[in-house]
């Protein structure tokens, strides 16, 4: 089921009863169908026009060719899959993703939309464009729509996810938390678990099993956290492992990430008893002296 972005306005409109939805199939002027199957329905706006932030080929004041969505940058198959999820959510924020997936086909010429979906499909592909390394860009200057750079990128770079896979899970067993905090370990490990759901994805269902399957990835998911810790947190691991039920992964690093803090404070206390000892030995000194003055 196709659910493009800028069609969910409509769920719950009350402007008022006669709104009216413009079908697309079949509509020279509107090719926002993927196939002969699929009918997009548009907001409650004149499609010939785009004079509404809710239309794909709507443009901003601030909208240019030099804007960089993203931060990072698209360097080879290492990185490709956190990058297009980047690039993909800063698409769409814009209301532009669509006709990067292809939805949103180009126009027929004699359509008055022609021309604008012509400057929004070459303003894409310049974010685009300004999001990848050079040596990747070059060899996509004369690709002529968005959505056919996004194709040769997924192709290009999407093809090696069983190494990538391996990588992650290798790195995902060998990761500890060695000198760092618990809070850069647990990120460090999070980022990890979020990019292998993305290359290898559960599937969903609506039985009994799926809860099961939940539950148990979770928890390996926990014990992994926890067997990466430093030794210093043996204590609160042991108090963690005799708790039922088991926390999720994500209540564990609290409760381990509070124990630091605490730990932390003890830590500063110790430090400073010399000082509050010196404090005290310099006053009973000071007290000394007086009553030898009064003599």
């Amino acid at each position: 089921m196709v659910r493009p972005s800028f069609v969910n306005v409509l769920q719950g409109s009350s402007s008022s009863g006669s709104q009216t939805h413009v079908e697309t199939q079949d509509n020279e002027d509107e090719h926002l169908n993927s196939n002969d199957e699929t009918v997009v329905q548009l907001p409650n706006y004149n499609a010939n026009v785009v004079d509404n932030n809710m239309h794909p080929l709507f443009l901003y004041n601030n909208d240019h060719p030099g804007l960089i969505l993203i931060s990072k940058k698209l360097i080879g198959p290492d990185n490709y899959v956190p990058w297009s999820r980047s690039m993909q959510i800063a698409l769409n924020a814009r209301n532009k993703f669509i006709l990067v997936n292809g939805l949103y086909k180009k126009p027929a010429l004699t359509s008055p939309l022609c021309a604008q979906w012509e400057r929004v499909n070459d303003m894409i592909i310049t974010w685009i464009l300004n999001s990848v390394a050079d040596e990747i860009s070059d060899g996509l200057n004369y690709v002529t729509t968005a959505s056919e750079i996004w194709t040769e990128l997924y192709e290009r770079f999407s093809s090696v996810n069983g190494h990538r896979v391996y990588q992650i899970m290798k790195d995902t067993h060998s990761l500890e938390q060695g000198n760092r905090s618990v809070e850069t370990y647990f990120h460090k490990l999070k980022s990890l678990w979020d990019e292998y759901a993305v290359l290898e994805p559960t599937v969903s269902c609506v039985c009994g099993a799926h809860k099961i399957l939940v539950e148990r990835d979770q928890k390996r998911k926990l014990l992994q956290f926890l067997m990466g810790l430093h030794d210093s947190n043996a204590n609160v691991r042991g108090q963690i492992l005799l708790m039922n039920p088991l926390l999720s992964v994500s209540q564990a690093y609290a409760y381990v990430k509070q124990d630091e803090r605490a730990r932390q404070g003890y830590q500063s206390l110790t430090d400073l008893s010399p000082l509050v000892n010196s404090a005290e030995a310099l006053r009973q000194l000071e007290h000394t002296m007086n009553q030898l003055d009064h003599k």
